[in-house]
Protein backbone atom coordinates (compact mmCIF):
# COMPACT_ATOMS: atom_id res chain seq x y z
CA UNK A 1 0.00 0.00 0.00
CA UNK A 2 2.81 2.30 0.61
CA UNK A 3 4.39 1.62 -2.65
CA UNK A 4 1.21 1.90 -4.30
CA UNK A 5 0.85 5.41 -2.50
CA UNK A 6 4.37 6.55 -3.16
CA UNK A 7 3.80 5.57 -6.70
CA UNK A 8 0.88 7.64 -7.26
CA UNK A 9 2.79 10.79 -5.03
CA UNK A 10 5.71 10.09 -7.99
CA UNK A 11 2.90 10.12 -10.49
CA UNK A 12 1.19 13.56 -9.17
CA UNK A 13 4.48 15.29 -8.64
CA UNK A 14 5.83 14.78 -12.38
CA UNK A 15 2.22 15.55 -13.92
CA UNK A 16 2.71 19.52 -12.22
CA UNK A 17 6.48 19.59 -13.30
CA UNK A 18 4.89 18.99 -17.36
CA UNK A 19 2.24 21.31 -16.51
CA UNK A 20 4.95 24.38 -15.48
CA UNK A 21 6.84 23.50 -18.11
CA UNK A 22 3.96 23.51 -20.47
CA UNK A 23 2.62 27.16 -19.49
CA UNK A 24 6.57 28.06 -19.23
CA UNK A 25 6.98 27.61 -22.97
CA UNK A 26 3.78 28.96 -24.09
CA UNK A 27 4.61 31.97 -21.99
CA UNK A 28 8.08 32.34 -23.81
CA UNK A 29 6.11 31.52 -27.73
CA UNK A 30 3.09 33.98 -26.92
CA UNK A 31 4.94 37.00 -25.29
CA UNK A 32 8.42 36.92 -26.55
CA UNK A 33 7.61 35.42 -30.02
CA UNK A 34 10.15 37.08 -31.59
CA UNK A 35 13.11 36.82 -28.84
CA UNK A 36 14.16 39.11 -26.23
CA UNK A 37 16.22 39.57 -22.78
CA UNK A 38 16.60 38.27 -20.08
CA UNK A 39 15.68 40.39 -17.03
CA UNK A 40 18.06 40.06 -14.02
CA UNK A 41 21.48 39.40 -16.76
CA UNK A 42 19.81 41.10 -20.11
CA UNK A 43 21.13 37.85 -22.26
CA UNK A 44 19.44 37.92 -25.92
CA UNK A 45 17.57 34.91 -26.14
CA UNK A 46 14.98 33.73 -28.53
CA UNK A 47 12.18 31.89 -28.20
CA UNK A 48 13.21 27.99 -28.74
CA UNK A 49 15.81 28.62 -26.65
CA UNK A 50 16.52 26.68 -23.05
CA UNK A 51 15.54 29.35 -20.75
CA UNK A 52 13.78 29.59 -17.31
CA UNK A 53 10.58 31.63 -16.37
CA UNK A 54 10.27 33.27 -13.08
CA UNK A 55 7.63 34.46 -11.19
CA UNK A 56 8.31 37.70 -9.67
CA UNK A 57 5.28 36.97 -6.48
CA UNK A 58 6.57 33.26 -6.29
CA UNK A 59 4.30 30.19 -7.04
CA UNK A 60 5.14 29.47 -3.17
CA UNK A 61 4.29 32.37 -1.93
CA UNK A 62 0.90 32.37 -3.65
CA UNK A 63 0.44 28.78 -2.15
CA UNK A 64 1.43 29.87 1.31
CA UNK A 65 -1.18 32.32 1.37
CA UNK A 66 -3.81 30.13 -0.06
CA UNK A 67 -3.49 27.76 2.58
CA UNK A 68 -3.20 24.92 0.34
CA UNK A 69 -1.78 21.46 2.13
CA UNK A 70 0.30 20.64 -0.99
CA UNK A 71 0.98 21.92 -4.53
CA UNK A 72 -1.30 19.50 -6.00
CA UNK A 73 -4.07 20.58 -4.09
CA UNK A 74 -3.48 24.25 -5.17
CA UNK A 75 -3.81 22.94 -8.55
CA UNK A 76 -7.65 22.31 -8.00
CA UNK A 77 -7.87 26.17 -6.94
CA UNK A 78 -9.25 28.53 -9.42
CA UNK A 79 -8.07 31.69 -7.81
CA UNK A 80 -4.44 29.82 -7.84
CA UNK A 81 -4.53 28.56 -11.70
CA UNK A 82 -5.35 32.43 -12.52
CA UNK A 83 -2.66 34.00 -10.21
CA UNK A 84 0.04 31.20 -11.16
CA UNK A 85 -0.86 31.93 -15.38
CA UNK A 86 -0.58 35.81 -15.16
CA UNK A 87 1.91 37.24 -17.87
CA UNK A 88 2.25 40.48 -15.70
CA UNK A 89 4.14 38.13 -12.99
CA UNK A 90 6.33 36.45 -15.32
CA UNK A 91 9.98 37.37 -16.94
CA UNK A 92 12.38 35.08 -19.17
CA UNK A 93 15.91 34.84 -16.99
CA UNK A 94 19.00 32.81 -16.92
CA UNK A 95 19.08 29.36 -15.70
CA UNK A 96 21.76 30.20 -12.71
CA UNK A 97 19.55 33.66 -12.04
CA UNK A 98 16.50 31.62 -11.18
CA UNK A 99 18.77 29.25 -8.79
CA UNK A 100 19.75 32.07 -7.31
CA UNK A 101 16.91 33.82 -7.03
CA UNK A 102 14.72 30.65 -5.57
CA UNK A 103 13.62 30.86 -2.49
CA UNK A 104 15.10 34.50 -1.28
CA UNK A 105 13.28 37.91 -0.29
CA UNK A 106 13.43 40.83 -2.72
CA UNK A 107 15.62 43.72 -0.78
CA UNK A 108 18.24 45.87 -0.40
CA UNK A 109 21.98 45.01 0.70
CA UNK A 110 24.94 46.55 1.10
CA UNK A 111 27.55 46.76 -1.11
CA UNK A 112 29.73 44.09 0.88
CA UNK A 113 27.56 41.25 -0.09
CA UNK A 114 28.32 39.23 -3.06
CA UNK A 115 27.55 40.47 -6.70
CA UNK A 116 27.11 38.45 -9.48
CA UNK A 117 29.75 39.54 -12.11
CA UNK A 118 27.96 39.11 -15.42
CA UNK A 119 24.47 40.04 -14.38
CA UNK A 120 24.87 42.38 -11.22
CA UNK A 121 22.70 41.38 -8.44
CA UNK A 122 23.59 40.84 -4.87
CA UNK A 123 23.08 37.81 -3.05
CA UNK A 124 22.92 36.89 0.48
CA UNK A 125 21.45 34.32 2.90
CA UNK A 126 17.34 34.54 1.68
CA UNK A 127 17.45 37.96 0.12
CA UNK A 128 18.37 39.16 -3.17
CA UNK A 129 18.80 42.38 -4.66
CA UNK A 130 18.31 42.99 -8.61
CA UNK A 131 20.39 44.75 -10.67
CA UNK A 132 19.02 48.38 -11.10
CA UNK A 133 17.92 48.04 -14.72
CA UNK A 134 15.56 45.17 -13.25
CA UNK A 135 14.36 46.84 -10.34
CA UNK A 136 11.26 48.94 -11.65
CA UNK A 137 10.11 45.79 -13.48
CA UNK A 138 10.43 44.04 -10.41
CA UNK A 139 8.67 46.44 -8.34
CA UNK A 140 5.98 47.18 -11.46
CA UNK A 141 5.29 43.67 -11.25
CA UNK A 142 4.91 43.01 -7.82
CA UNK A 143 2.78 45.83 -6.89
CA UNK A 144 0.26 44.49 -9.84
CA UNK A 145 -0.30 41.46 -7.97
CA UNK A 146 -0.96 43.02 -4.78
CA UNK A 147 -2.86 45.78 -6.31
CA UNK A 148 -4.91 43.31 -8.62
CA UNK A 149 -4.93 40.10 -6.27
CA UNK A 150 -5.14 41.79 -3.22
CA UNK A 151 -2.23 39.54 -1.95
CA UNK A 152 -0.39 40.66 1.13
CA UNK A 153 2.74 42.62 -0.05
CA UNK A 154 5.84 40.56 -0.66
CA UNK A 155 8.77 43.26 1.00
CA UNK A 156 8.08 46.71 1.62
CA UNK A 157 6.13 48.91 -0.04
CA UNK A 158 7.96 51.65 0.20
CA UNK A 159 11.21 49.73 -1.17
CA UNK A 160 8.97 48.79 -4.71
CA UNK A 161 8.34 52.60 -5.01
CA UNK A 162 11.68 53.40 -4.61
CA UNK A 163 12.18 51.28 -7.08
CA UNK A 164 10.02 51.97 -9.79
CA UNK A 165 11.03 55.46 -9.64
CA UNK A 166 14.64 54.59 -10.09
CA UNK A 167 14.12 52.36 -12.98
CA UNK A 168 11.70 54.15 -15.06
CA UNK A 169 9.13 52.05 -17.87
CA UNK A 170 11.00 52.12 -20.83
CA UNK A 171 10.05 50.78 -24.64
CA UNK A 172 10.77 47.30 -23.97
CA UNK A 173 8.60 47.06 -20.98
CA UNK A 174 5.23 48.96 -22.78
CA UNK A 175 5.85 46.49 -25.57
CA UNK A 176 5.73 43.51 -23.77
CA UNK A 177 2.98 45.14 -21.45
CA UNK A 178 0.69 45.72 -25.01
CA UNK A 179 1.43 41.94 -25.76
CA UNK A 180 0.18 40.53 -22.94
CA UNK A 181 -2.70 42.89 -22.78
CA UNK A 182 -3.87 41.96 -26.34
CA UNK A 183 -3.24 37.57 -25.23
CA UNK A 184 -5.14 38.06 -21.80
CA UNK A 185 -7.16 40.99 -21.96
CA UNK A 186 -5.69 43.31 -19.67
CA UNK A 187 -2.69 45.41 -18.85
CA UNK A 188 -0.70 46.56 -15.86
CA UNK A 189 -1.86 50.06 -14.64
CA UNK A 190 1.74 51.06 -12.68
CA UNK A 191 3.43 50.41 -16.52
CA UNK A 192 -0.03 52.58 -18.29
CA UNK A 193 0.90 54.79 -15.20
CA UNK A 194 3.91 54.38 -12.99
CA UNK A 195 2.66 57.37 -10.86
CA UNK A 196 0.06 55.24 -9.74
CA UNK A 197 2.37 53.02 -7.13
CA UNK A 198 2.90 56.53 -5.01
CA UNK A 199 -0.58 56.67 -4.83
CA UNK A 200 -0.90 53.23 -2.81
CA UNK A 201 -1.14 52.25 0.91
CA UNK A 202 -0.13 49.80 2.85
CA UNK A 203 -2.40 47.60 4.59
CA UNK A 204 -0.43 46.52 7.31
CA UNK A 205 2.18 48.26 9.33
CA UNK A 206 3.79 44.82 9.07
CA UNK A 207 4.89 42.92 5.67
CA UNK A 208 4.43 39.90 5.06
CA UNK A 209 7.79 38.29 4.52
CA UNK A 210 8.39 34.24 3.69
CA UNK A 211 11.34 32.75 1.58
CA UNK A 212 10.00 31.81 -1.64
Amino acid sequence: MHKVSLAFLVLGMISQAVQADDMDERFIQQVYAQGGRTLYCQEDFQAGDRIAVEHVYTERNLRNHLNCSSARSCEQNADYVKMRADMHNMFPVTRHAELDRRRTLFGELPDSENSDADCGYKLSFQSFEPPDHAKGNVARAMLYMYDHYDLPLIGTLQMYQQWNRLDPVDDAERQRNARIKTIQGNSNPFIDDPKKADTLKSRSPVSLQFPG
